[in-house]
């Protein structure tokens, strides 16, 4: 009795075990979906579609090439991150490897000393040595950003040769080269200065190409180059070898990948524990409200899924990153999944970052997650065409039998399904192509950076960036020099460079740009620490031109201005040389849309001062995601008078019922070159800083230019009551004094 229990029981687990054997076949069989692919013959058609794609990479090279080089030559890139990555490449050769020094001393982690810190502290991007060779020919940011741009236009060769294998079609596979140059999430990485990672979006898609294509030491190539551009690359290559596993059954290559991957990992968490002073990734603090370690983050999101989805997914702006990202394919990624979960690890990485820039989508974060958006997208037109096609073939195959002596009465249908068919793919496939070109190109006219795209505009050298560079070479090489972000790109290649404030009290040198952005301050932080530094006592001026400070320790102090209007406080003015006001002169056929409208002294006296010419940037001029909205106010003087008053210039929003909703009074040039200095029967360019309107409520707004006493304090009845009295002499009908303010009304526009 016994024996036979001990038999039944051997054969029921001999069934059971037979049973799942016989269901892991099944499952695994189901998902084999990537086969060796058959190969496909390089005719004639296929060469004249490799020239296509190769045209298509060369004018995207072209021209953002042309782009990138000419907005650093006209001084609009910054010391983060065009300053930090020279610095670190160039010390590489000058033995510094990978040493920094800039830093944001108002809400960087990374201020630590003036000593600096190493890049592998900040991100690990070994791929920075290679890249620091070609510093030996030609050293100099403009170095890295054509580099990085040729790498990214090499990526239009994977995309096309995936698409060629996948839809089985030469031409069919171009517009995939294309969709993948005109991708904003790419060309935003592109035009975001230089950073290691944006070459993802062209090495990874190589990796995902050699993949399928079983081209095992290519893809263990591009997977280590990959990995070498940024920490959390490893983490996608780790799951890209378990993809493998799983729908290519390639166990031994899958392992491999993911061992690598790992190992890979351990050199990082090594050389944080090394290059960082805390041990760990000094960026690690956006992280730092989900827990202390990567198990405690782990740990909290698997606890509270509910909640981290709603915050960090389903909220309006990661919502609005999602869309940016999947709208320029039409959305068609969603319907491959099984491609798109590459891309969790990155996704994870932004959307739960409490740093917003990580998921706006218009900087390099999401550089590594286009390519697997194009291999989703192909892989959706793949599985669209295959789902029709099926659909066809269960038609036909439902349909009931008939006898032979029907078979010409009934037939007809079935012959004109079948013959159908044969059209149904190329029209379908075109369709489908169309329907992602015309997304991206969409969605180019919001977030690409194209001549048609919203806010494009080509940079230019200006006068006043030839000053710059005259400035530039008389700073001593071996000097330490605190400059503001838009010069420190031109000066980086140094030991000691500090992005304005940082180490103001101690650097050899300081080197500002009083007409330019003052990141990381806000203008009133600026003007008064550039204050307090000229009148400190320990700089003196070496050059004080167009708007452009070079001061050097040990220097005496300029002291204060005899026309300053006040001897302390923030309206004293440091007495800078007339050269130092020349930003503001400009000629009479500069002004823009001219006009006269006099403004008058409220003593009764002759008129003062008149605005002949104005320019207004719009929120739509700007190129920036949909969460904020900007604008800008040129304005062109005439003086009249010998001896002006101190005005202040002010700008005011108002909505369709005249109420005020903004109004601002930050125009540089005043701040350094009051009106007490100008001279009469010059042209004064008076201009706003770009301005930040996103909490004006949505709807009509009217933009008026008003004057009044430097004395009148902001904020008070008495400064909308003492404006100067105005007179609009000559100005088009659309020119019209603001009701009941003194302020000439010079656009309207509509916030949405």
């Amino acid at each position: 009795m016994r024996l036979r229990q001990a038999s039944l029981l051997k054969e029921g687990m001999w069934v059971t075990s037979t049973t799942w054997r016989k269901r892991f076949a099944v499952w695994r069989s189901r998902l084999y979906l990537y086969p060796p692919p058959e190969p496909m013959p390089r005719t004639r058609v296929f060469w004249i579609s490799m020239g296509l794609v190769a045209l298509l990479a060369a004018a995207f090279s072209a021209f953002f090439i042309a782009f990138l080089t000419s907005r650093h030559n006209a001084f609009l890139t910054g010391a983060e991150d065009m300053g930090i990555m020279d610095q670190a490449v160039w010390g590489i050769l000058h033995g510094q490897p990978l040493h920094m020094s800039i830093c944001n001393i108002v809400s960087d982690t990374n201020c630590y000393s003036s000593a600096g810190v190493s890049r592998f502290a900040i991100h690990f991007e070994p791929i920075l040595f290679p890249i620091s060779l070609l510093y030996i020919f030609w050293p100099g940011p403009n170095t890295l950003v054509i580099f990085q741009t040729l790498v990214v236009a090499s990526g239009a060769f994977p995309a096309f040769w995936l698409a060629r294998l996948r839809l089985r079609s030469n031409l069919a596979a171009v517009p995939f080269a294309l969709l993948y140059l005109l991708y904003p999430a790419q060309q935003q990485a592109t035009i975001f200065e230089f950073h290691a990672v944006a070459l993802t979006a062209a090495l990874l898609l190589f990796a995902l190409y050699f993949m399928y294509t079983r081209k095992t030491v290519w893809l263990f190539v591009f997977a280590i180059l990959t990995m070498a551009c940024k920490e959390e690359l490893p983490a996608v290559i780790a799951l890209l070898g378990l993809w493998m596993i799983l729908f290519q059954q390639r166990w031994r290559a899958g392992l491999g990948l993911v061992v690598l991957a790992f190992g890979w990992l351990g050199i990082t968490l090594l050389s944080y524990h090394f290059s960082s002073p805390t041990g760990h990734p000094l960026l690690v603090s956006r992280y730092s409200y989900l827990g202390n370690s990567p198990v405690q983050i782990v740990l909290h999101v698997l606890r509270h899924p509910i909640s981290m989805f709603k915050q960090h997914v389903w909220e309006i702006r990661h919502r609005a990153y999602l869309e940016l990202l999947l709208a320029p394919a039409g959305y068609l990624p969603l319907l491959a999944p099984w491609v798109l979960v590459l891309a969790v690890p990155s996704l994870a990485l932004n959307l739960f970052s409490s740093d917003p820039n990580q998921y706006v989508g218009v900087f390099q974060y999401s550089a590594e997650i286009v390519p697997i958006l194009i291999f989703a997208t192909i892989e959706a037109m793949v599985f669209i065409i295959w789902l029709v096609q099926w659909y066809i073939n269960y038609v036909q195959e439902m349909r009931p039998k008939v006898q032979a002596t029907e078979a010409v009465a009934t037939t007809a249908g079935p012959i004109r399904l079948l013959r159908s068919s044969r059209w149904l793919h190329p029209v379908l496939l075109t369709v489908l192509i169309v329907f992602a070109l015309a997304s991206v190109v969409n969605q180019d006219f919001t977030y690409g950076s194209l001549p048609f795209s919203q806010g494009f505009q080509w940079p230019q050298v200006t006068d006043h960036d030839k000053v710059a560079q005259q400035l530039i070479d008389m700073i001593p090489s071996s000097a330490s020099v605190s400059a503001q972000s838009n010069l420190v790109p031109h000066i980086s290649e140094r030991s000691n460079i500090y992005m304005f404030p940082y180490q103001d009290n101690s650097a050899d040198y300081i080197f500002l740009d009083v007409t330019n952005n003052t990141y990381p301050l806000y203008s009133d932080q600026y003007t008064t620490d550039v204050n307090t530094i000229l009148l400190g006592g320990n700089y003196g001026i070496v050059a004080a031109q167009d708007g452009y400070l070079l001061l050097k320790r040990g220097l005496p102090s300029p002291g204060i201005a005899p026309y300053s209007p006040a001897q302390s406080g923030p309206n004293v003015i440091p007495n800078l040389p007339d050269s130092f006001c020349s930003f503001t002169q400009v000629p009479q056929q500069q002004v823009t849309n001219p006009l006269q409208v006099n403004f008058t002294a409220t003593d009764g006296s002759n008129d003062s001062l008149s605005l002949v010419g104005y320019s207004f940037s719009p929120p739509d001029s700007f190129t920036a995601n949909a969460n904020t909205r900007y604008m800008q106010v040129n304005t062109y003087w005439r003086v009249n008078t010998p001896v002006l008053p101190a005005l202040r210039i002010q700008v005011r929003l108002a909505n369709q019922s005249n109420k005020e909703e903004y109004s601002s009074t930050d125009f540089p040039a005043l701040t350094w070159c009051p009106t007490t200095t100008w001279k009469p029967g010059t042209i004064i360019l008076a201009a706003s800083r770009i301005l930040y309107i996103g909490s004006v409520p949505t709807g009509l707004a009217h933009v008026s230019i008003a004057l009044l006493p430097l004395t009148v304090p902001l904020g008070t009845i008495a400064a909308q009551q003492d404006r100067l009295p105005l007179q609009i002499v000559n100005a088009p009908d659309t020119i019209v004094p603001a009701p009941g303010t003194n302020a000439v009304q010079i656009a309207t526009f509509t916030i949405t």
